[in-house]
């Protein structure tokens, strides 16, 4: 869902002080993010592509009206469609690989890096924008570890003469701030 290096990029983290409590993190904060959304992220979408390209192709998004027109109304969709924007992984996609553009009609995706094989699937995932409330997440994490947040409530800074407090509002079934909860999604509410 996330690498190490992305949430340092996204926190400003330009030490390896903090990697192994970060690499600890990642699981835990994607695992939050899968049940805070009600949302798996794994959805196989069977497609076509060589090694070395930058499009995927075939794509039967099951949301295109393309499939309700040959495969009937009662065709299962996608929780997590592929559209712009969408993150696609496989073995043979590089880490947070995502969709740059998509031709519903011709069922063709670009990807914003290269495959490195090829391969007859994708697995849709978050959408690219989910990265920076993630990264927040980890280090809203981190900073109860390091305890620069006091009780997950209040925060301060100092800069020079100048020191500013403020309350952070957390989620208490989740256990992290409201505003990143917010940036985060909405879980999708799931019947029967």
């Amino acid at each position: 869902m996330i690498t190490l290096a992305t949430i340092k990029t996204l926190l400003n983290i330009t030490t390896t002080d903090y990697d192994a409590q970060l690499t600890l993190l990642i699981p835990m904060v994607e695992n939050d993010v899968r049940r805070i959304l009600n949302n798996q992220f794994n959805e196989k979408v069977d497609c076509v592509f060589e090694a070395g390209s930058t499009t995927i192709k075939n794509i039967w998004n099951l949301k295109a009206p393309y499939n309700e027109r040959y495969f009937g109304a009662g065709v299962k969709k996608l929780t997590n469609p592929i559209e712009i924007g969408r993150v696609v992984n496989h073995p043979n996609i590089p880490d947070e690989t995502y969709i740059t553009a998509y031709d519903k009609e011709e069922g063709i995706a670009t990807l914003s890096q290269a495959t490195t094989g090829e391969g007859t699937y994708v697995i849709s995932s978050i959408n690219y924008g989910m990265l920076v409330p993630i990264a927040k997440m980890a280090g809203f994490k981190l900073n109860g570890m390091t305890k620069q947040v006091c009780d997950g409530e209040i925060a301060s800074k100092t800069i020079g003469p100048v020191s500013v407090s403020y309350v952070q509002h957390v989620d208490k079934k989740w256990g992290y701030p409201i505003d990143i909860l917010r940036d985060l999604g909405t879980p999708i509410q799931r019947v029967g």
